[in-house]
């Protein structure tokens, strides 16, 4: 069978127009971020239930003034601790909650509660945090902002 070059032409005019005219929902990238792996805790081992959590990874993250992280969110549990500095975290209703040095915080876990977290200080914010993720699970997933009024 053979396929008529301007059957093919047509389909990629089509394909071109729907893609254009289709939505876009384009994560929100971080800036001003800079990450140190620290650790990864293999804890497969433990547990014959494959939908457990099995690695532990724990990361520093500092965000430089002005910085953000970029609107995310996590599959699975994320604890962190401010150790420098403050970060404003705004959740999906936009309000904010800023966290000073000294203080933790945990993220609520899937896609329906995508977060940022912005350096609205005037130094360098330093967080210690730690992913529990079940193996091959990305430790967060861009998402796009939220329509904030």
């Amino acid at each position: 069978m053979r396929i008529h070059r301007d059957a093919i032409a047509g389909a990629v005019v089509v394909a071109v127009v729907v893609v254009a005219l289709a939505p876009s929902a384009s994560a929100t990238p971080s800036s001003g971020v800079t990450v140190e792996p620290l650790a990864q805790v293999d804890a497969s081992g433990f547990s014959p239930f494959t939908w457990l959590p099995s690695k532990v990874t724990f990361r520093r993250i500092t965000i430089a003034p002005g910085g953000s992280l970029g609107w995310h969110y996590h599959d699975s549990n994320v604890f962190a601790v401010v150790t420098a500095g403050q970060v404003t975290r705004y959740e999906a209703d936009c309000v904010p909650t800023t966290y000073a040095a000294g203080q933790g915080l945990s993220e609520t876990v899937g896609p329906d509660h995508v977060h940022t977290g912005n350096n609205l200080g005037t130094e360098p914010a330093e967080l210690y945090v730690a992913y529990v993720n079940r193996a091959n699970e990305p430790l967060f997933v861009d998402a796009p902002a939220p329509d904030c009024p």
